[in-house]
């Protein structure tokens, strides 16, 4: 049985193995857009076992883009990058072992999903996801797009919600989620139904 997820992760960096300070998962119906298992978990990164590993532009974007965001991110988590990715890959298996074909959509699938998957190797765990199971949410905001002849960021904006905060991983994943599920409608004809 199909279960789609959408991941989204905040990071120090753009490199595959930056310092992820927040990931984000919420397991969806991609026609509905109903949402069920939920995961969300910030680091303290005073507990990572690895140094940091942060590339000198991402830090900058944080502090031009949303220097309290970063603050918060920085002061309120409880657990390790590493344990952070453990708890992950556990919740996962765990959705695996309940019969699931897991789909895992990310905002680029070279961005989230490739480091996920990386940082998990790196902490010798198995990547659960099938790999014709990424999902990219570019790509499908791509082709709906296209269908309806207007452009990617007009598309965007008919599925912004003012209350989610940018670049909190758990936002974006809420607003990904509206945003592939509009998208996947669009592209199936079934506009009407969400």
């Amino acid at each position: 049985m199909r279960l789609d997820i959408m991941t989204d992760i905040e990071t120090l960096g753009t490199n595959s193995d930056s310092t992820i300070i927040q990931l984000s998962a919420i397991a969806f119906n991609i026609s509905t857009g109903s949402q069920t298992d939920q995961f969300n978990l910030i680091a303290d990164i005073e507990k990572n076992e690895q140094p940091l590993k942060v590339t000198g532009g991402t830090i900058k974007w944080w502090l031009e883009t949303d220097k309290e965001l970063l603050h918060k991110l920085l002061s309120f988590g409880a657990h390790s990058s590493e344990d952070i990715l453990r708890e992950f890959h556990d919740w996962l298996c765990e959705l695996e072992f309940q019969g699931y074909d897991l789909y895992l959509w990310g905002n680029g699938i070279l961005f989230d999903n490739k480091m996920i998957q990386h940082q998990f190797e790196q902490l010798d765990l198995k990547y659960p996801i099938f790999y014709r199971n990424d999902r990219d949410v570019r790509t499908i905001v791509d082709l709906a797009s296209h269908k309806l002849g207007i452009s990617e960021k007009d598309l965007k904006e008919r599925f912004n919600n003012d209350a989610l905060v940018k670049h909190d991983a758990f936002d974006d994943v809420i607003y990904q989620i509206n945003l592939v599920t509009g998208c996947y409608n669009i592209l199936t004809g079934n506009e009407g139904s969400i």
